[in-house]
């Protein structure tokens, strides 16, 4: 069960990252404690297995933190018209129980990463409900590696 307490971030789709950074910055007094940041992922979604490049920063404030990615056409992170808002990130002790729970409560495995045998990584995991909010399903186990990305380098 995911928990309140449990939201690490607020993820926004950006067509630049270093424009988005600029912007909240200005919108809301937050700062960024390292340069934008860069990977290389292996994912799944339904039209198949793909690798895609992504460039993502984090404010330092938080949680929730807002999480800036930079815009990749063709893929869930298109950057749309009107509001990027794209995700909230989640911690969850067990992320194949979690994810079993919420596909069969209707919701839709829209991503995941994978290895090159496309065997599940705990890593980037998207879900998304009838309601329309995108959830990023985080492993509670990598809390503190993830949590490193707010700090300073």
């Amino acid at each position: 069960m995911i928990k309140y307490e449990d939201v690490f971030h607020v993820g926004i789709i950006v067509p630049d990252i270093e424009q988005g950074m600029d912007e909240i910055a200005k919108r809301f007094g937050a700062s960024w404690p390292r340069p934008a940041g860069s990977a290389s992922i292996r994912v799944r979604t339904k039209a198949g297995v793909q690798v895609m490049n992504s460039r993502f920063a984090y404010t330092a404030e938080g949680p929730p933190y807002i999480e800036l990615i930079e815009a990749v056409p063709g893929t869930v992170w298109e950057a749309g018209e009107g509001s990027r808002l794209h995700h909230l990130g989640a911690f969850v002790d067990d992320l194949d129980a979690e994810i079993e729970r919420l596909t069969a409560e209707g919701a839709d495995l829209e991503m995941e990463s994978v290895d090159e045998d496309g065997k599940r990584l705990l890593a980037v995991t998207y879900i998304n409900s009838d309601l329309g909010v995108r959830l990023e399903l985080l492993p509670s186990a990598g809390r503190e590696r993830l949590l490193e990305v707010t700090k300073p380098l």
